[in-house]
């Protein structure tokens, strides 16, 4: 529990710090609302697929970190086809931020499942 405690945690806080760097690029109407809903549609998508991938870790650990990558890319896809367009979002914020939050806490997840 303490290593899933501290993805979330660095995954928070990625997601809060590059939030805010998008923020500064995009300053349109709607543009903040469509970059939180993605950064939080994105958080829930990692929790998911850590404690995925943690659960299976142990019989293959490429099989669980490749199960939470396609879980992450499904997520981008099912966005961007159905999200965006049914709550009318801005899509190039949209997606520029899901994109954005779905990679980087991937970057650190290998470092967490290892322990």
């Amino acid at each position: 529990m303490k290593v899933f405690g501290l993805f979330a945690l660095a995954a928070a806080a990625m997601i809060g710090a590059s939030m805010a760097a998008l923020m500064l690029l995009f300053g349109g109407a709607g543009d903040h609302a469509a970059l939180e809903l993605s950064a939080l549609v994105a958080f829930a998508v990692h929790l998911v697929a850590f404690a995925l991938a943690r659960g299976l870790r142990g019989r293959n650990i490429w099989l669980a970190w490749g199960l939470g990558s396609l879980l992450r890319l499904g997520t981008l896809v099912i966005y961007a086809v159905l999200v965006v367009k049914v709550l009318a979002v801005p899509l190039v914020p949209a997606l520029i931020g899901c994109a954005t939050f779905l990679f980087l806490p991937t970057v650190i997840e290998p470092l967490l499942l290892l322990k």
